[in-house]
């Protein structure tokens, strides 16, 4: 199992130990549940190093649950390129398929090819002028190449040039990238796991605000995601997700779409709105998503599929593409 190495600490034996509460210490439980020999390897600082451990162990697959090189998330892909370019076996989407998808506007519009719904968006580049081409507000402004909520929360919904111009140069103050502007979706925010290489499409959940005081989150914001007294605080919880049937077979359509379209492997998840009208738009595309056991409620991490089943059927489901080479 290779993981990041600010995950857990190497004790007094010299094995490396996830730390507690963490997805990686649930995912190794579920391991070693299943399987005889597991070891827990770091990836980085020195990574000849990792590189030397792993070429040592000879493992028959490896576990990748790696998210950063030296703490930037835009680097998940080339620890996948290097497994590729050491001939290691391993879980979870390629190189390829880790730059497509974090890309938020290159995504769109490749899904967008496949007739996958997407949002009108323009990116802003850092350094030129701040212009909108004619997109309505209100706007959604994010970081282009950005991880799961970065430099979201409510002031991320502008409705006017000033608005737009301001939450801009906030993030630039911060950040030296790209920024993707999107129209504000309004509706319910759905997320839909995949399961396997077809994929499987399963259950999809929404999140439900509870709180209707005007103040409340209309979108999933940083604090949203991470913050439980937050959540608490706006009764914001989750649960299995009662879509029309015409909504149903779009999500499986537009999943396994976007799936192949942005070469996504093993398992994953994508993000939704879903308006009033009934219009289903794909936000983007997760394919190392969360695998702690209640990501998003009691059970509904990959729903229908029992937690210490769904890590093994991982493992398999990347053997079993291995084997079809």
């Amino acid at each position: 199992m290779l993981v990041d190495v600010e995950m857990g600490e190497t004790n007094s034996r010299g094995r490396f130990v996830p730390d507690s509460g963490t997805m990686e210490l649930h995912v190794l439980k579920a391991l070693r549940g299943r399987y005889r020999e597991v070891v827990v390897v770091p990836f980085g600082p020195d990574i000849p190093a990792t590189l030397t451990r792993l070429k040592a162990l000879k493992p028959r697959i490896v576990f990748n649950l790696t998210e950063w090189v030296d703490s930037d998330r835009t680097q998940d892909f080339a620890i996948a390129a290097l497994l590729d370019m050491m001939k290691f076996k391993y879980t979870g989407t390629g190189p390829a398929g880790l730059q497509l998808a974090r890309d938020k506007a290159g995504s769109k519009q490749l899904v967008a090819a496949v007739g996958v719904d997407v949002p009108r968006h323009f990116t802003l580049p850092r350094g030129k002028p701040v212009l909108n081409p004619g997109v309505p507000y209100p706007l959604i402004v994010k970081p282009q190449f950005g991880d799961g909520s970065d430099e979201i929360n409510k002031v991320s919904l502008v409705r006017s040039e000033r608005e737009l111009k301001l939450r801009a140069r906030a993030i630039w103050s911060r950040l030296k990238e790209p920024l993707i502007c999107e129209e504000y979706i309004s509706g319910r925010d759905i997320y839909v796991g995949l399961l396997g290489n077809e994929p499987r499409v399963l259950a999809p959940t929404e999140m439900v605000v509870g709180s209707r005081k005007k103040s409340a989150p209309t979108f999933a914001t940083y604090r949203v995601k991470n913050d439980g007294a937050y959540r608490s605080k706006w009764r914001v919880t989750y649960r299995l997700a009662s879509l029309p049937a015409r909504v149903k077979r779009q999500v499986l359509d537009y999943s396994r779409a976007a799936f192949h379209a942005l070469k996504m492997r093993d398992y994953g998840r994508i993000d939704y709105r879903l308006t009033d009208e009934g219009r289903l738009v794909f936000i983007e595309a997760n394919p190392n998503s969360d695998l702690t056991p209640h990501t998003l409620g009691t059970n509904l991490c990959f729903v229908g599929v029992e937690y210490k089943h769904l890590i093994p059927r991982i493992v398999e489901t990347a053997r079993k593409r291995y084997r079809k080479r």
